[in-house]
């Protein structure tokens, strides 16, 4: 018969104290930390799964929520955030018809603010047909009720997209070559380019290049270049501004990385020419300087929106804008005519020869 000192370790006999508390004081393994997606760099919209940081980006550049929730800080919700972002695009596009009208003007066409808005803004909704004629086309016909000649529309159509593609470049090559904004290529490069946009306004430079093409002597000293850069500098501001408020991040650098990629994606929209208003193109460099910072599906996320709100303002804008056959009556903007001079603008008509051709 065993023991009574024995039983203490055999089945059916309880453990003594002390054995069960040493069981329950023995550590338990720790559960694996799960890291939350909200936190990580460059979370995918709506927070489904993160993205890993790339390049040192931005981890607050997400679309706003869509569910209407603000963003850090109590910011205001998407719809309140997309009603300003159109806005300020709106902002931005009147700053561009009136670098349009200024530019009319150095040919000696000074058309009423009214009527060249209706003419701007109406024309160009011909970009969103696919080729790069049918708004010039429109705003040739339109111009034509002003006495304008087709050959001065196209030349200040023309004229008018080489400004947004030199500032464009300006804007695009100064954050590159101050590490504001990502790009390909060496920092000095793309500086090089941007002191090569702004040789392009340089008065001389200009007049030689469009004479021939206007058919008559463009009018303009380095008043009109300065002014016309501070206007596009004013519409691009309102753009990256725009931008700023479809994201979470709000910070300076946020503004130069959008500011940045809009502007690249601009001119690769204009260079494709089939492309309507750059569908396609624009956005497909947008995302391609972006999605180095914020992740693919943010980048994408974010040029859609850009090309929603865009299409809004420009649509908003030419209804506003727009005037029935015969209203205000038809004004006589050629050279020597009869129409008022804007004392903005810095040719009065009648200070420019007629010209020579006004066929195409």
């Amino acid at each position: 018969m065993p023991s009574p000192g024995s039983s203490s370790g055999s089945a059916g006999v309880p453990a003594s104290p002390g054995r069960a508390g040493a069981r329950r004081r023995c550590p338990t393994r720790p559960a694996p930390r799960c890291s939350s997606p909200a936190r990580e760099p460059g979370a995918a919209l709506g927070g489904a799964g993160g993205l890993p940081r790339r390049g040192g980006g931005l981890h607050g550049l997400e679309p706003r929520r869509a569910l209407g929730r603000g963003g850090p800080g109590g910011a205001a919700g998407p719809p309140l955030a997309l009603g300003a972002a159109v806005l300020l695009t709106c902002v931005g596009l009147l700053a561009t018809s009136v670098v349009w009208r200024r530019t009319l003007a150095a040919f000696g066409h000074d058309v009423p603010r009214r009527e060249a808005r209706s003419v701007f803004f109406v024309s160009q909704l011909g970009k969103y047909v696919p080729g790069a004629v049918w708004a010039i086309g429109v705003q040739a016909r339109l111009a034509a009720r002003h006495a304008v000649p087709v050959r001065v529309t196209v030349t200040t159509a023309l004229m008018f997209t080489g400004i947004h593609l030199l500032t464009a470049g300006l804007v695009a090559g100064v954050l590159v070559a101050t590490g504001l904004a990502p790009a390909p290529g060496p920092r000095w490069l793309w500086g090089l380019g941007a002191a090569a946009c702004v040789a392009g306004f340089v008065p001389a430079v200009t007049r030689r290049l469009l004479r021939r093409a206007a058919g008559t002597d463009l009018v303009v000293g380095w008043r009109e270049p300065v002014a016309v850069v501070a206007l596009m500098a004013l519409a691009w501001t309102a753009y990256a501004l725009a931008l700023l408020l479809l994201v979470e991040d709000r910070s300076p650098a946020a503004l130069g990385v959008l500011a940045g990629a809009f502007a690249l994606g601009y001119v690769a929209g204009v260079l494709v020419v089939v492309a309507p208003a750059g569908l396609g193109a624009r956005e497909a460099t947008f995302v391609a300087v972006l999605s180095p910072v914020t992740g693919l599906p943010v980048a994408t996320a974010v040029a859609l929106l850009a090309r929603v709100v865009h299409t809004v303002a420009d649509v908003l804008l030419a209804a506003v804008s727009w005037r029935p056959d015969g209203a205000g009556g038809a004004t006589t903007g050629r050279a020597g005519g009869a129409g008022t001079a804007d004392p903005e603008l810095s040719v009065p008509a009648g200070t420019v020869r007629c010209h020579d051709d006004d066929r195409l």
